[in-house]
């Protein structure tokens, strides 16, 4: 029989029940565990919902950065939220460049600042807790999340240049002038190139390979400068064969002249990163507007072809030559930035000489001969510019304005004014004609007209005078410098409808006739001939003097506009007119972004 002993013995060793006593111990424990994960799981989920409304909060603010503040609060009570949950709306500019540190890609800017491209929204709300008060005397806990949503806007866009149109000896001429080199395009190669597509996007990459360009931000190309051989190189790799192969002599004597990037492609903002990239690669040009970009880079001057002004009546032959600057500020062929980007094309200067039929000016008085009459004319053709005004991304309206343009001739400047265009008779030092603008005052007196005298002396055989020489020299301003306006709808944009003609009108006929005209032309015997023209022989000259400028503007007017007319034609230029291409209507999809 056991002992008392061995009941205790036995009692000590026996476990059964001690898990609960074990679990009565630590109920209190498991109890305020469970309490606490029950309510980590709320409060992570309140978290997850509070952000999930700031997202959307954030993009919906940002589809109308001037209201974002109305927009934010709309779609919070939209979602069922107090407007008292809206901490903060800050509008601001985002660079979603990989050179930039996280922390510091979002910049604030005031409601209506130029560059606006993101919204940073912040909510506050509190969650309740549950099993946890056992813990604590509170009774919910403060949240607070933030968003930060961004869309950038931009157009890329070209200004017709006359350089393109040029025929292609005249062509060759030009690129030929600006590279340094005999460019030597054929018919077919320009064809080629012209139906060949380049895609910008792509044209940079292979600019980053062939300089060696290793920047973290990828956009920091287009800041870059570098020498012709190099732009030309990369666009040969990007061509076919055949085509790359018509390349060659351009590349071989390209040379080492530097030029920027921006030459093709200017104006966005290459802090932006990706997306000045992916909106450049948005745009696709033709491999010969990239040649004729880069052979515009640099000023040029060369003869223009004439073969159609063989045929005016009264004419018996012209010459003619074309000079360009470099464009303003460097301007690109094709501008691509956000609203206030502006594009440039240079003033164009045409020379000229014209030899007239001596009968157009009919009988200038007895015993009057006239042995020849030539006419140097300049034409100056200002540059034009536009600047993106309007660039609307969130549109659904086909008649909204998706993109709107101010467009203007950049004046010149003559001494009485400014204008579009301006006509000038005289001559002109050719560094002058070169390097433009022209100034009128820079203008002298050409020689227009060289006269035989023959009077007639009763009894006595007459007097011949042979050599003198008439000058003469105008100038006229066309055109005041306007500012107009064009415009692309939404319905434009998506149905490719993207060019639009501006200009001042017809300009040419009137002002041929404005330049001839007897109260512009100033007219004069050519000094060192005054001993030519004393005694019996003046009065001629005053009767010449008198009735030249009536019959320089009658006889002169119509050929002379007809030979500037087809001079103009195969320069490509057109006075006061412009033609602004819409390449491309840049938006990003609304974004998050950390």
């Amino acid at each position: 029989m056991p002992t008392d002993a061995q009941h205790l013995t036995s009692f000590a060793r026996d476990d059964r029940g001690v898990v609960a006593v074990i679990v009565a111990l630590l109920l209190t424990v498991l109890l305020g565990f469970a309490a606490l994960g029950v309510d980590v799981a709320s409060l992570y989920r309140e978290r997850a919902s509070l952000q999930a409304d700031s997202d959307m909060v954030a993009m919906s603010a940002m589809t109308d950065t001037d209201a974002a503040t109305a927009r934010a609060q709309h779609a919070l009570a939209q979602n069922g939220r107090d407007s008292d949950t809206l901490v903060a709306v800050t509008t601001g500019r985002f660079l979603r460049n990989p050179a930039v540190p996280r922390g510091e890609r979002f910049t604030p800017l005031a409601p209506g600042s130029p560059g606006i491209n993101g919204v940073l929204v912040a909510l506050k709300d509190d969650a309740p807790l549950h099993f946890a008060r056992i813990f604590t005397p509170r009774t919910k806990v403060d949240l607070t999340r933030s968003a930060t949503a961004i869309r950038t806007g931009a157009a890329s866009f070209s200004l017709d240049s006359n350089i393109i149109r040029l025929d292609p000896a005249d062509l060759n001429a030009a690129l030929s002038d600006s590279f340094g080199t005999s460019v030597t395009l054929s018919v077919l190669d320009i064809d080629v190139l012209s139906q060949t597509s380049v895609n910008m996007g792509d044209l940079l990459a292979q600019l980053r390979t062939q300089t060696g360009n290793t920047a973290r931000n990828p956009a920091a190309i287009l800041n870059a400068r570098t020498d012709l051989g190099t732009m030309v190189a990369a666009l040969q790799n990007l061509l076919p064969p055949a085509v790359s192969g018509s390349l060659n002599g351009l590349a071989g004597g390209a040379g080492l002249a530097e030029i920027p990037v921006a030459a093709v492609v200017g104006g966005i903002d290459s802090a932006l990163g990706l997306t000045a990239i992916e909106f450049a690669s948005d745009i696709n040009i033709s491999a010969l507007e990239v040649v004729t970009a880069l052979g515009t880079t640099n000023s040029y001057t060369h003869p223009v072809a004439q073969g159609a002004n063989i045929g005016v009546t009264g004419v018996l032959s012209s010459a003619a030559q074309l000079a360009a600057g470099e464009p303003p500020a460097q301007s690109g062929w094709i501008a691509l930035g956000e609203r206030g980007v502006q594009l440039h094309r240079a003033a164009m200067r045409l020379k000229t000489d014209v030899a007239f039929t001596p009968d157009l000016l009919g009988d200038l008085g007895v015993g009057v001969s006239v042995t020849r009459v030539n006419l140097p004319v300049f034409v100056e053709v200002a540059g034009a510019t536009a600047t993106l005004d309007e660039i609307n991304c969130g549109a659904a309206d086909p008649d909204s304005t998706a993109a709107r343009f101010s467009t203007a001739a950049t004046p010149l400047n003559p001494e009485n004014g400014t204008s579009v265009a301006a006509l000038y008779l005289g001559t002109l030092d050719q560094a002058a004609f070169d390097s433009g603008p022209i100034a009128p005052s820079d203008l002298g007196f050409a020689d227009i007209l060289d006269l035989t005298l023959r009077i007639d002396l009763p009894l006595l055989p007459d007097v011949v005078i042979n050599g003198i020489t008439l000058q003469a020299r105008s100038h006229v301003a066309l055109g005041a410098s306007q500012e107009e306006s064009i415009s692309f709808s939404m319905a434009d944009v998506r149905a490719n409808r993207t060019t639009r003609g501006f200009g001042s009108g017809d300009l040419q006929t009137t002002g041929i006739a404005s330049l001839l005209s007897p109260d512009r032309t100033e007219i004069r015997v050519k000094p060192g001939q005054e001993g030519l023209i004393t005694g019996l022989a003046a009065p001629l000259i005053q009767t010449v003097l008198s009735t030249l400028p009536d019959r320089l503007l009658t006889g002169l007017t119509g050929p002379l506009d007809a030979v500037v007319g087809n001079t103009l034609d195969s320069a490509g230029l057109r006075l006061g007119e412009g033609e602004l291409a819409l390449t491309g209507h840049h938006c990003e999809l609304i974004r998050l972004v950390q």
